[in-house]
């Protein structure tokens, strides 16, 4: 359209014109007016054929009159032919001018309304825009604030988890401290608890080597005690022995006693051989009271082996009380160990639930870091659907800029048009200008003819047909002229609409261009300030991602040492049940050894008590054989006795023979 109202416009103040080449776009404007309705000169002309000839064309006559007086009358005529043919031709091609002005002003008219529509259509779509770009900064308000959001709530979680870790830290620190004091305790402990255990290992090995010294006293003791009841039997079965002989020999006795007197001579006989018999047995009883001497010496040593037994068994008794208190002691002890090792499991068990709680808030904090994950992951969605939004607005910006570009462009048109209006309105303006000094000239010049024909009134009178027709003209000049001033004032006060309506949409177009240039600053400031704060955000987003990926690594880290030290104190704790349970093995077997030594005191206890008993049993058969020793000594007195009377009674005999 612009390029059909350039070309229009370029074509024409091509088409020369006879008087004023200017007033040709001038004409145009008034081409629909006479189009349309007829013009005041062809009302003038209707009236005037119409009419008669007035009485006011004789002054009229009658002023050029005199005029005519001073030059030849058909050379008047001619140049006053000559200049309404030229005024005719002046006037129709005025006519043109203003009917292509007309139709000009009326094709720009049309341009104005389409301008005017697109304008509103460009209005429409810049509105659109400007709705789509409210939504959009609405949405990347709303997206900043939830990002602001979600920026305050990742801090703010970040913060607690930074200070939940820390306290956490301190926690675990402290109670790793209290985990490596109790541990350090409980070195201490199984230390001194080894050291005691080695301690009673070796009180164990000295009283395994006192008990086995004791067992090898027992079994000298046992052996001694054997050899001495085998010399018991040998001597009680020997006494057995003589008590029967003693027996036989009293019965005899007895029986030769009652036979005494009868048999004198028998007994003299017998006696000698009782005597030497009595020899033999006095060197058998010397030889006894040796042996019994000797049984008595052996009596003694088996009397001071029995006390040193007794005092043995007494050191034993001591020992073993020692060794009772030894081993209440080592119960203690154990008692002890196992209260620190189940106290040491408690704190294990305690370590192993904080173990399990920190895991566990391991796992919290990795589902927060998850969830942290899961909420970086959204608003980067977040960020990319409003870089996508963003990108959607930046291209419906790119069209709307293309649409200003256009609209611009369109504007520009608008004011080269305006301009060639303006430039046409100039030329119409000067046109009219010379239109007014033609028609002052021609107003002189009807002033110079009324001089005239005032002055050739007289010598007219004889040319009062050409002067008819020259009046006619005249008259229809001067209606021309008439309808041309009216025409002048419809055309200055359409030129006037015209400036006013050019003004007005000058002015209008310069509102919407600068809305329109302040919309595309807007835009452009608002674009720009959407892509620095995305910049921004992405900025700060990278850095928060940076700062979580530094954060979740130093986590990771410290969930890394901390599973170590875990791992270490697990180790710690695994070595420590180890040694717990090696411990328990050891007291196990210590228990064991000290039930052998308590089984073994126990049957040194049965062994001394009956080897007491056996000794008891000694002693009663020492005592009844004392008894008997004494009996027999009783009787081999009896026997001296009755030897020594006997002697006498054999003396007597003697000195009775």
């Amino acid at each position: 359209m612009a390029s059909k109202t350039r070309s229009g416009l370029s074509e024409t103040p091509s088409k020369p014109s006879p008087a004023t080449p200017r007033v040709s776009k001038l004409s145009r404007g008034v081409a629909k007016s006479e189009s349309d309705s007829p013009s005041p000169l062809q009302s003038s002309r209707l009236s005037i054929d119409r009419s008669p000839r007035s009485i006011n064309s004789k002054p009229t006559i009658e002023r050029r009159a005199p005029k005519v007086a001073n030059a030849t009358p058909p050379e008047k005529s001619k140049t006053r032919v000559v200049k309404g043919s030229e005024l005719q031709a002046q006037l129709n091609a005025v006519q043109e001018d203003l009917k292509k002005a007309r139709e000009q002003i009326e094709f720009i008219e049309k341009e104005k309304a389409q301008a005017i529509d697109e304008l509103k259509q460009a209005q429409k779509v810049a509105e659109d825009a400007n709705e789509k770009l409210q939504e959009a900064l609405v949405a990347q308000k709303r997206a900043e604030e939830n990002s602001e959001i979600e920026k305050f709530r990742a801090v703010e979680l970040e913060q607690a988890g930074i200070e939940e870790a820390q306290k956490k830290e301190e926690g675990w620190k402290k109670e790793l401290e209290a985990v490596r004091s109790q541990h350090a305790l409980d070195v201490t402990s199984l230390l001194s608890t080894t050291q005691e255990l080695q301690r009673l290992k070796q009180e164990l090995a000295m009283i395994t080597d006192a008990k086995n010294q004791a067992l090898c006293h027992a079994d000298d003791a046992t052996k001694i005690a054997e050899i001495h009841a085998e010399k018991v039997e040998i001597l009680s079965s020997e006494l057995s022995r003589l008590n029967a002989l003693l027996d036989s020999k009293l019965e005899t006795e007895a029986s030769e006693s009652h036979k005494i007197v009868l048999q004198l001579n028998e007994e003299i006989d017998s006696l000698k051989q009782q005597l030497e018999k009595s020899g033999a047995l006095e060197d058998k009883l010397t030889e006894r009271e040796t042996f019994i001497e000797q049984l008595n010496v052996e009596l003694e040593a088996a009397k001071m082996a029995e006390s040193y037994a007794c005092n043995l068994a007494e050191e034993w008794k001591n020992r073993v009380e020692e060794l009772e208190m030894q081993a209440e002691e080592a119960n203690k002890l154990e008692r002890s160990a196992t209260e620190s090792l189940g106290s040491v499991m408690k704190q294990l068990e305690v370590n192993n639930d904080l173990l399990h709680d920190a895991e566990s808030e391991i796992s919290a904090l990795k589902e927060k870091v998850g969830l942290l994950e899961m909420t970086n992951r959204r608003q980067k969605g977040d960020l990319e659907e409003s870089e996508r939004s963003l990108g959607m607005v930046k291209e419906e910006a790119l069209v709307i800029e293309k649409k200003v570009v256009s609209l611009m462009s369109e504007l520009e048109t608008v004011k080269e048009e305006k301009a060639q209006a303006l430039n046409n309105e100039k030329l119409a303006a000067s046109s009219v200008q010379s239109l007014l000094e033609e028609k002052n000239k021609l107003i002189t010049e009807l002033e110079n003819s009324r001089d005239e024909e005032e002055k050739s009134k007289k010598a007219m009178e004889s040319l009062a047909s050409a002067l008819h027709e020259v009046s006619a003209e005249a008259r229809e000049t001067k209606e021309r002229l008439v309808s041309n001033q009216v025409e002048h004032e419809n055309y200055e006060t359409q030129i006037e609409d015209l400036r006013l309506v050019l003004k007005a949409t000058n002015e209008k177009y310069e509102t919407v261009l600068d809305d329109a240039k302040h919309e595309i600053d807007l835009l452009r400031n608002t674009v720009e300030e959407s892509k620095n704060q995305i910049q921004n955000s992405k900025a700060e987003w990278d850095q928060k991602e940076k700062n979580l990926g530094n954060s979740v690594r130093k986590l990771e880290e410290e969930n890394s040492s901390l599973e170590k030290e875990i791992d270490r104190l697990v180790n710690l704790l695994t070595h420590t049940e180890e040694e717990a349970c090696g411990m328990r093995d050891e007291e196990a077997h210590l228990k064991d050894s000290l039930k052998e030594v308590e089984a073994e005191v126990i049957s040194l206890q049965e062994a001394l008590g009956e080897a007491k008993v056996e000794t008891m049993k000694l002693k009663e058969s020492l005592l009844d054989k004392e008894n008997e020793l004494q009996n027999i000594i009783q009787g081999n007195e009896e026997l001296r006795t009755k030897e020594a009377s006997s002697l006498k009674k054999v003396e007597e005999l003697t000195n009775f023979a």
